[in-house]
């Protein structure tokens, strides 16, 4: 059955945190990289999380920095009440209910931006424009990082991504029936880009230090600072 990004999430909102430790190997340490190579002196005021989900990442940056007002942005109206739900009674996060094309933050508005397992639900044509805007809404010096998934550098490669990762998800605790719905929703909707695109583009965008700081089968780490 056809649906959209926001349907697929809607559906799965009240699930998503349960389904997706069975089906990202390395989950948990693939999001604790993001945090790795903050520099010790960085204070961000002001965060934004791209792509919240039901806020498995938000929840590590309150830990990181408690004091920080938190933009916790998601596509999914249902995914968002999850995440609300989650850390309700806390003041430092404001919800927004928006897609990637209609960010509309003011310039230099941040000092921090990261992103988990989100930017590849969209094309390369807009992860270009997404960048752009990044960049754009980043305060000099600011920081943005993200873990997404990959494409391989040859149709092989990806291939072989695609059997280690189901590989991994089925020794993980999901079942077929987790499997045949994620390939039918990455079919619909994902577009997955390769590592060097993603550097490529980036640095084109005015991005510099722009670093791979983890990866794992299609998965990485991705970090850029704007000059």
């Amino acid at each position: 059955m056809k649906h959209t990004v926001t349907s697929f999430y809607d559906q799965l909102s009240s699930e998503y945190t349960e389904l997706i430790a069975k089906c990202v190997p390395r989950y948990d340490e693939m999001l604790y990289n993001l945090f790795c190579y903050l520099p010790a002196e960085f204070k961000p005021q002001r965060i934004l999380d791209l792509g919240c989900g039901t806020g498995n990442l938000t929840a590590l940056i309150l830990a990181k920095y408690p004091d920080a007002e938190i933009y916790a942005l998601d596509i999914s109206p249902e995914i968002l009440k999850q995440c609300q739900g989650r850390f309700k009674g806390n003041t430092n996060i404001t919800y927004v209910e928006q897609g990637f094309e209609k960010i509309s933050f003011e310039s230099n508005y941040f000092d921090l931006i990261v992103s988990s397992i989100a930017i590849h639900h969209v094309n390369d044509e807009a992860k270009v424009n997404l960048y752009r805007k990044v960049y754009e809404i980043l305060k000099p010096g600011g920081i943005f990082e993200f873990a997404d998934q990959t494409y391989g550098a040859t149709e092989k490669i990806y291939q072989t991504h695609l059997e280690r990762w189901k590989n991994a998800a089925f020794e993980l605790g999901s079942t077929p029936e987790n499997w045949d719905m994620w390939m039918e929703h990455q079919k619909q909707h994902d577009y997955h880009s390769p590592v060097l695109w993603h550097i490529k583009n980036l640095e084109n965008n005015g991005f510099k230090n722009v670093d791979v700081l983890w990866k794992n089968i299609m998965w990485l780490v991705t970090y850029a600072e704007k000059g």
